[in-house]
């Protein structure tokens, strides 16, 4: 004889609401002001290479094998020396503060739960060594030469003591990327010590009050915990776009660069074949194929249309 459960009038099933990447960046923009929201969302100039970034990965297609069974798919992957559950990274993002409270060990944390590496921005608004107290998975850490080579020594140090395992030295940011969005809805202004200067965001800041109060109440100004400035302490974001235009990387930092820190380096930014075959020569582990997400130089090509290229040019290299 069948029994049949008794529906349950008094509890509701909701369908998801995050199903997929677009979803997520409807949320954000629900939950985030517009100046917020911008700088997550907008790329350099008229964003161009932002555009034409997605646009490339639409043009791909599948030709799928039919009629083969596949009793279980095993995605994992070893990437210099880790593995991973499947062949996906976080690459790094700075100021992950502002959108979340303590942005980069939340996003950490769920990348380790789900097996894949992290890679933790220099413009971190976390302590290296809090993210990587919150995660169980790979750490990376992406490193910028704000604040001079001294700065980076320091922060080379920490992160060997912490634990990460690689160093992502981005070499596509000579200058701050000419970012209109920003500059229109003044992100700067926003994130400066003066109070004064954040008077005319509180009309769109008061129809946010969830993330108002989640930015009150995890310090409000924003700051670079792991780009610490003797005499000064961590940097703040007002001070950054300055600050790049003296720390642009070049071969001979580099070449420091793979004596101060004996583990894989990954060299983050390449666009051409001569520099993934120079970038191979000084020693780097693994390279990373990026425009900056179309948010550092307009009319760029997107990246998945010269991966092939670069591939061929290190011909098993790395």
């Amino acid at each position: 004889m069948f029994r049949f459960a008794q529906h349950d009038k008094t509890r509701s099933v909701e369908p998801p609401r995050v199903l997929n990447v677009e979803d997520l960046r409807r949320a954000a923009k629900r939950r985030l002001p517009r100046v917020v929201f911008d700088y997550i969302d907008g790329g350099a100039e008229d964003e161009r290479t932002l555009r034409a970034n997605c646009h490339a990965f639409e043009e791909v297609t599948f030709r799928p094998r039919c009629a083969v069974a596949t009793p279980a798919c095993d995605l994992r992957v070893s990437v210099l020396g880790k593995s991973l559950s499947t062949p996906l990274i976080l690459a790094p993002v700075g100021s992950s503060r502002l959108m979340y409270p303590r942005g980069e060990e939340a996003a950490a944390s769920a990348a380790g739960a789900a097996g894949i590496a992290y890679a933790l921005s220099t413009l971190s608004g976390c302590r290296l060594e809090d993210v990587a107290d919150a995660s169980k998975g790979p750490l990376w850490y992406q490193l910028y030469l704000v604040g001079g080579r001294d700065c980076a020594l320091s922060a080379i140090e920490r992160a060997k003591a912490a634990g990460f395992s690689a160093l992502v030295v981005t070499i596509d940011t000579a200058v701050a990327g000419m970012r209109e969005r920003d500059l229109r809805n003044g992100v700067k202004e926003l994130l400066s010590g003066n109070l004064g200067s954040k008077l005319p965001f509180v009309s769109q800041l008061l129809i946010k009050p969830h993330w108002l109060a989640a930015f009150l109440a995890d310090g409000g100004l924003m700051k670079f915990q792991n780009v610490v400035i003797p005499g000064k302490g961590p940097m703040l974001y007002a001070d950054v776009t300055a600050a790049l235009e003296h720390a642009a990387v070049t071969w001979d930092d580099l070449n420091w660069i793979r004596q101060a820190w004996s583990a894989p380096i990954i060299i983050k930014g390449i666009h051409t074949e001569d520099d993934a075959r120079r970038a191979v020569d000084v020693g780097a582990s693994a390279l990373v194929v990026s425009n900056h997400g179309g948010r550092q130089l307009d009319s760029v090509a997107p990246t998945l249309r010269i991966l092939p290229e670069v591939v061929a040019s290190v011909g098993g290299h790395i």
